[in-house]
């Protein structure tokens, strides 16, 4: 008996499937294309320079810090660590965003240079994710040092409940941070790679592009209203 072909029964269903649905044009694939280069490229330096500032301001806020506790040895040491670690963030996020495709590949197709937007983002950008996962737990560290030197003059001493409440809010602002950022960047991609997988096997219809929108407005909400939250809960805390 002769093997069945599954590739060739899906492609040939899916060709169906589109059959009765007008394909779009070269000048409208074209269109799309560009739209989506520019969206995702958009995506992606906005994420940084928001990050790169972000951090950028809790580096200059860290020097209030310093002087606020100046006279306090067993803080400085920790104050310092951590004016270090913001530093470094900046400096790994100015360097992933020199490296987002563009500009200096203008010389590729669009479709060439929408792969290396794909390539790009599992390579250098789901780790530049993780560094901007760490501003939520910063800022909680610097906004709380504030709150205990204008409150207290120092750091009190903490009870083991008082650290373990903290630590939680720390690894929950950067969890929530991190998941929400890279559940939304694999949307993109994902919808990006569906969207060159169908271009190059000529079933993108306008029912497939209207389709994709109403998904990513979706998310867009669902996303916003988590990091709303996670927001709310990080004020209530320092309140």
């Amino acid at each position: 008996m002769e093997d069945i072909n599954l590739d060739k029964y899906k492609s040939a269903w899916k060709a169906e499937q589109s059959f009765d649905e007008e394909k779009l044009s070269r000048e409208r694939i074209m269109a799309f294309m560009g739209s989506a280069s520019k969206s995702i490229s958009g995506l992606f330096r906005r994420s940084l320079i928001m990050d790169i500032v972000m951090k950028s301001l809790l580096a200059f806020s860290s020097g209030g810090l310093l002087l606020l506790y100046s006279d306090q040895g067993r803080l400085l040491p920790v104050i310092a660590t951590t004016v270090l670690l913001v530093i470094i963030c900046i400096v790994l996020q100015v360097r992933t965003c020199g490296r987002i495709p563009g500009a200096k590949d203008s010389g590729q197709n669009t479709r060439a240079l929408l792969h290396s937007y794909v390539d790009f983002y599992s390579r250098s950008f789901v780790p530049s994710l993780i560094t901007a996962s760490l501003t939520g737990p910063l800022v909680l560290v610097f906004g709380s040092l504030y709150y205990f030197f204008f409150k207290y003059g120092t750091v009190p001493p903490l009870q083991l409940a008082d650290h373990l409440v903290f630590g939680t809010f720390i690894l929950v602002s950067f969890l929530l941070s991190a998941f929400v950022q890279v559940k939304n960047f694999n949307f993109h991609i994902g919808q990006l790679k569906e969207s060159l997988s169908e271009i190059e096997q000529d079933t993108l219809t306008d029912s497939r592009l209207r389709f994709y929108r109403k998904v990513k407005n979706r998310n867009m909400i669902i996303y916003s209203i988590i990091l709303i939250t996670g927001l709310l809960l990080l004020i209530l805390f320092l309140i």
